[in-house]
């Protein structure tokens, strides 16, 4: 598995097994995009911009989750961790926006 994941989400995975006092591929098993009986794969809505794409795919529970993925060295990357910070930036800008919300309703308070 670790050879289908870029380097950014390797030194993710890297960091985080140093934290929890584990190894990498402990954390990756853990992480898996599929439940181990699993066979097949469903898939749609291959969408690739430069050298950036995303993939759904249907997960063990029936769900659609989306797959980032990132060109490195002329192969196609599982990109975890673009996902994750996109995770960070949408959870900051939704603070920001909370902030402002809030902030704005204080100064017009008498």
């Amino acid at each position: 598995m670790k050879v289908l994941l870029s380097s950014s989400t390797l030194k993710m995975h890297e960091e985080e097994a140093k934290s929890m006092n584990t190894n990498v591929d402990d954390i990756i098993k853990r992480q898996s995009l599929v439940a181990p009986d699993q066979k097949t794969v469903e898939y749609r809505n291959e969408k690739i911009e430069g050298d950036k794409a995303t993939l759904q795919y249907k997960n063990s529970y029936g769900q659609w989750d989306t797959l980032p993925f990132i060109r490195e060295d002329g192969s196609w990357k599982i990109d975890k961790k673009s996902y994750a910070d996109q995770i960070l930036n949408d959870a900051d800008e939704d603070k920001r926006k909370l902030d402002q919300l809030m902030n704005g309703s204080r100064s017009s308070t008498p």
